[in-house]
């Protein structure tokens, strides 16, 4: 699985701490040849304290993160292990590269695993995305799921066909509404 064109590492396997002695070792031989993937063993820790408010909308201090299914990817005898796992790629800092690139080309170049172009993408479309997914899961729901949609939009990038009579955005719209759908049932 090659999920980027660069050599350094901006998708990153995330292991809790008390599986690293068990999933560390072989992960990172099993990605040892992608190098737009790195194994680690999660660090950070939570706050621990229950919120019992609305999440405020974050301020966007970091660059997003995309949380992303590569599940499939994983070796078989670990898919079940899938759970504990988190799969994050770090956004690139939006430049100018592609601000005067179509849609379409700019999927094209997400395909392609243009780190700046998925940049893009969901610099132009954060905004509706965020306000769908309020609208579908409401004020509470709506802001924490913010942080699961950008990978899930990109997990489902590979299946976006170009219609001229139907707008990205008409396809977007039904990635989001998907997406919510799954987090009402879950």
């Amino acid at each position: 699985m090659d999920v980027g064109v660069e050599s350094q590492p901006h998708i990153f396997c995330l292991i809790p701490p008390h599986r690293a002695d068990e999933l560390l070792a072989p992960l990172r031989r099993h990605y040892a040849d992608d190098p737009a993937l790195e194994v680690l063993v999660e660090r950070r820790r939570g706050s621990g304290t229950p919120r019992f408010l609305a999440p405020a909308e974050p301020r966007h201090r970091r660059a997003p993160v995309a949380q992303r299914d590569l599940s499939d990817s994983l070796p078989v005898r670990y898919r079940d292990e899938a759970g504990a796992l988190r799969f994050e790629q770090r956004m690139q800092p939006l430049g100018g590269q592609h601000q005067g690139t179509s849609v379409d080309d700019i999927v094209s170049a997400v395909r392609a695993g243009d780190r700046d172009a998925a940049s893009e993408l969901w610099w132009r479309t954060n905004e509706r995305v965020r306000m769908r997914l309020r609208a579908r899961l409401g004020d509470v729901e709506g802001p924490r799921a913010a942080g699961k949609i950008l990978g899930y939009i990109l997990d489902e990038i590979a299946d976006y066909e170009h219609d001229p009579d139907r707008a990205f955005t008409a396809w977007l719209d039904e990635v989001v509404d998907r997406f919510a759908a799954g987090r009402i049932v879950a």
